[in-house]
């Protein structure tokens, strides 16, 4: 029998896991895009995600306790469901791709600047194959163990790095204009599409989501852009904060613990792990399960060679400077587009009625 888990649960896990999204990945084009408004850009993306989490939760009441390849298929038809099957597939490989080159950057930069990348990479993607051929239920409690850690790190390096910081820094507001505003909540919008993955996680709740879960969710998850973003506006200022490669952990070298101890931001170290590994590994089980049925060998198989496709940029030391374009002006536009073609679908899908009531009725 397979195991079901609270909302509570897989709350804790989408938290720890499309968190680190939010706080890595999307920050640094945010203030590049937006600059000083980027926090405004961030309020404008999140009443429009409030309004496509009610479609969102449309489709999550049809679906209730399906998965989503059966309640797919018996909608829209076999083929219909490989091709929305393999389009979903894609986004959660180039969103791997993105974590664990991030992840291994990071490392690089900030840790192990003299270790070969290899060693980096293999270590990472080996802890990241290893808890997802675990299965979920090791991700739902590792995320429980780990979560409630990260964030008293979050909240302590916010509040210990309150005397560097000037909130003055986000005014006056537009000072960009309402351009770079609007490209600015694109970013996130686009961004915030990882909340799809629910569509592949709620069979495996012992309750149906209902809304309030998903809109405290949405919620949590922007404002984890919100609280980096406005901090690291406040403590460097806009302009030097676009320009750095990962502003929400720079945050971190500006603590100190009484006058005799600095150099703490080790503890980053551990926040990056903790939510990168558990993406990863999450992305890897995903995929296996989407791609490789129900023979436990073939899903092993998908898993491996997703794992070693995802790997591959970092492997091959594509320049960080490329990559970064290539995600700042394709990734987020792509997600955006990708999130509203597949809710227009499914939402179709919601009106249709069941291959087998279609067939009883002729």
């Amino acid at each position: 029998m397979e195991s079901s888990f609270s909302r509570l649960q897989l709350v804790f896990l989408l938290l720890l896991s499309l968190g680190i999204s939010n706080h890595v990945l999307i920050i640094p084009h945010l203030l590049q895009a937006a600059g000083r408004d980027a926090w405004i850009s961030i309020g404008m993306a999140y009443a429009v995600l409030v309004v496509w989490s009610l479609l969102l939760y449309v489709i999550l009441k049809s679906m209730r306790s399906s998965p989503f390849d059966r309640w797919l298929e018996s909608r829209i038809g076999a083929i219909g469901c490989w091709i929305v099957v393999g389009v979903f597939a894609i986004y959660l490989l180039v969103a791997g791709t993105m974590i664990i080159f991030d992840t291994v950057k990071n490392i690089s930069i900030f840790f192990l600047p003299r270790t070969p990348n290899i060693f980096i990479i293999a270590t990472f993607i080996g802890l990241c194959f290893g808890a997802a051929r675990s299965g979920l239920k090791t991700l739902v409690y590792l995320s429980a163990m780990l979560l409630p850690i990260v964030w008293m790190l979050g909240i302590g390096v916010s509040i210990m790095t309150m005397g560097n910081k000037d909130y003055g820094m986000l005014f006056p507001a537009f000072t960009e204009g309402i351009d770079s505003s609007i490209r600015g909540g694109a970013l996130v919008f686009g961004g915030s599409m990882d909340l799809l993955v629910l569509l592949l996680l709620q069979h495996k709740a012992d309750k149906p989501l209902n809304y309030g879960t998903v809109f405290v969710l949405l919620t949590l998850l922007v404002g984890l852009i919100m609280g980096p973003t406005v901090g690291a506006t406040a403590a460097f200022g806009p302009s030097q904060a676009g320009n750095m490669r990962f502003p929400a952990f720079e945050q971190w070298r500006l603590v100190m613990i009484g006058k005799q101890i600095s150099h703490v931001d080790f503890l980053a170290a551990f926040q990056l792990m903790a939510g990168s590994m558990t993406r990863t590994a999450l992305v890897i089980h995903l995929l296996a399960a989407l791609l490789g049925g129900r023979f436990p060998k073939f899903r092993m198989a998908i898993a491996l060679l997703c794992t070693i496709l995802m790997s591959l940029p970092s492997l091959l030391s594509v320049s960080d400077i490329r990559m970064q374009e290539l995600i700042h002006t394709y990734f987020y536009t792509g997600s955006l587009w990708f999130g509203l073609a597949l809710t227009a679908v499914l939402l179709a899908a919601v009106f249709m009625p069941p291959k087998e009531r279609r067939m009883n009725r002729s």
